[in-house]
């Protein structure tokens, strides 16, 4: 028998059912760590250990979700804080390089170009912006909520990414 998100989040909130979270890690694990390997320059072993960390904070915290917005939005947000969380733990003790990211953008704008070593070049906010809307397709709203900033800056975000992929494009092309 299938049953919804809200089934499941139900059966964990009134009866502390175990099982039914281990179906919601089961459904969205894999979208989940996609993402996280993306923002981590492939790195599997720390895409899982993050993935384990959204998990626990989704399961920590499942009491206030609200769903305003879909249960995959909320994980995304929740994946995008742990992920900038952990960017932020390692300023505080190192210098970062950037992060890489295997990615195949499939759009005109950028199209050609060794995705690996352009997105080298934008901050973690385009990163992720860009990220979630070419690689996961949510919109500029949904974006916003998962990223908790206004739609403004989310397609700020993109577009900047956007020139800054351009000029990577262009420069690349006339090396």
């Amino acid at each position: 028998m299938k049953f919804s998100d809200a089934s499941l989040i139900a059966l964990v909130l009134l009866n502390n059912d175990h099982r039914a979270f281990g179906k919601l890690v089961t459904k969205y694990q894999s979208d989940v760590r996609g993402l996280l390997v993306k923002l981590t320059n492939g790195n599997k072993a720390l895409a899982d250990d993050l993935a384990q960390d959204v998990f626990i904070r989704a399961y920590k915290y499942l009491k206030s979700f609200k769903a305003t917005a879909s249960f995959s939005t909320w994980l995304y947000r929740i994946s995008y804080n742990v992920f900038i969380d952990y960017t932020k733990s390692l300023k505080k003790t190192e210098d970062i390089e950037s992060y890489d990211c295997i990615y195949d953008i499939a759009n005109d704008v950028v199209s050609g170009i060794d995705m690996q070593n352009a997105l080298k070049i934008l901050n973690e906010y385009e990163k992720v912006a860009i990220l979630l809307h070419y690689d996961k397709g949510y919109s500029h709203n949904e974006i916003a909520k998962i990223m908790d900033i206004p739609l403004g800056t989310v397609k700020t975000n993109i577009l900047r990414a956007k020139e800054k992929l351009k000029k990577y494009y262009n420069y690349e092309q006339n090396r």
